[in-house]
């Protein structure tokens, strides 16, 4: 698998998949799931020739569900993440002794045994040879003295690796739990520009490619997975949510401090409460593998026009005087030709819908 950068026109690459398709000239015949699919191939292409296009010779971008792996840790936290333990194994090719072959792990275990006295700076060649049967000479000890030099650089050279992809991994967490937070879209692509542009301008790491395996473990450690996105809303209206859950926030706060030096029965809540008129369960038993249950209500309109009614209740548990009932009603009034029920602990209302309005607002106030 590589990834590359590629810069090219939309307008050629459109005219390229004419040449190899053909060129149906009847438009007026197209449907409209066509013209959707139209539509979506030239908004993607407008939006890759704006910027430059990653292309992954990898076809398997398919997102993995950390649940369905055995590291799976439902306690994980970020200091888990751990994204550099991609070390090759141990090299276990055979280098050429005067005496046999061994490999570098046996090599490396012999090199830290020759040093390994305290008496002197170093085991004797006899010594050496009868432990390792691929040593022969003064030769092979300082062969063994190179390995080890090298391993020693390798091991340093490695970790820095190490720490520039544990530095990597930390900074793109931050920026995908920000980009969620902020209601965006992220897919496999965009962690591999988001890793690469991160490791670009710190310099934490050479010849980082973020490749599709880096990828993968990455999501499994941050518990990510594919989901189908349930509900769409506009940058506005996310914003907006944001910004009302931070001041309803600040507005309980400020109550509570409020309660702290104020009688409990001068501090009130009321909140709407809406019906339906005839309730059923929305669940029955019916024969398993019959796709459509249909079940017998007195009446349909009663399942989806309903009354709203806001009780007023005091911080120290009473209830107001009086409890406001909207109910819908054709035209947004009672009829005048029938008595209406009346009740001195009520005080009825009528809507074109049961949803309460500024006006309704305005007369719970007053009354």
């Amino acid at each position: 698998s590589f990834t590359s950068f590629i810069m090219f026109s939309a307008s050629r690459v459109v005219a390229l998949l004419a040449d190899q398709l053909g060129i149906d000239s009847d438009l007026s015949s197209a449907t409209r799931e066509e013209r959707k699919l139209a539509g979506t191939f030239a908004h993607l292409l407008k939006e890759a020739a704006l910027d430059s296009l990653i292309y992954d010779e990898n076809e398997e971008l398919e997102t993995v569900d950390p649940q369905d792996h055995g590291d799976y840790d439902p306690d994980w936290g970020e200091a888990d993440l751990d994204l550099v333990n991609d070390l090759p194994p141990p090299d276990r090719k055979r280098f050429i002794f005067s005496m046999g072959a061994a490999t570098l792990e046996t090599i490396l275990v012999a090199a830290k045994d020759y040093r390994s006295t305290t008496m002197k700076a170093h085991r004797t060649l006899d010594a050496m040879r009868k432990d390792y049967r691929f040593i022969g000479n003064e030769y092979d000890l300082r062969k063994l003295e190179q390995f080890a030099k090298e391993a020693d650089e390798d091991s340093t050279r490695r970790a820095g690796r190490i720490m520039g992809l544990q530095n990597i991994a930390n900074d793109l967490y931050k920026e995908v739990v920000e980009a969620i937070e902020e209601g965006y879209s992220i897919h496999d692509v965009d962690l591999q520009i988001m890793a690469l542009n991160i490791n670009r301008a710190n310099n934490y790491v050479t010849n980082f490619d973020a490749s599709q395996s880096w990828v993968t473990r990455f999501k499994q450690k941050c518990r990510l997975g594919s989901r189908r996105v349930t509900k769409f809303v506009s940058k506005k209206n996310f914003v907006n949510d944001a910004k009302i859950k931070k001041e309803a926030d600040e507005f309980v706060a400020g109550i509570k401090q409020e309660m702290k030096t104020r009688p409990l029965n001068t501090i009130c809540n009321a909140d709407q409460s809406g019906f339906l008129k005839d309730l059923h369960s929305k669940r029955s038993l019916a024969p398993i593998g019959q796709k459509t249950v249909i079940r017998i209500v007195q009446s349909t309109a009663s399942l989806t026009h309903s009354y709203t009614v806001m009780p007023l209740v005091f911080t120290d548990g009473s209830m107001g005087d009086y409890l406001f009932v909207v109910l819908q009603e054709p035209g947004g009034q009672f009829p005048k030709n029938k008595a209406i029920f009346n009740a001195p602990n009520l005080i009825v209302t009528a809507g074109t819908s049961h949803i309460m309005t500024k006006q309704h607002m305005k007369e719970w106030a007053s009354k």
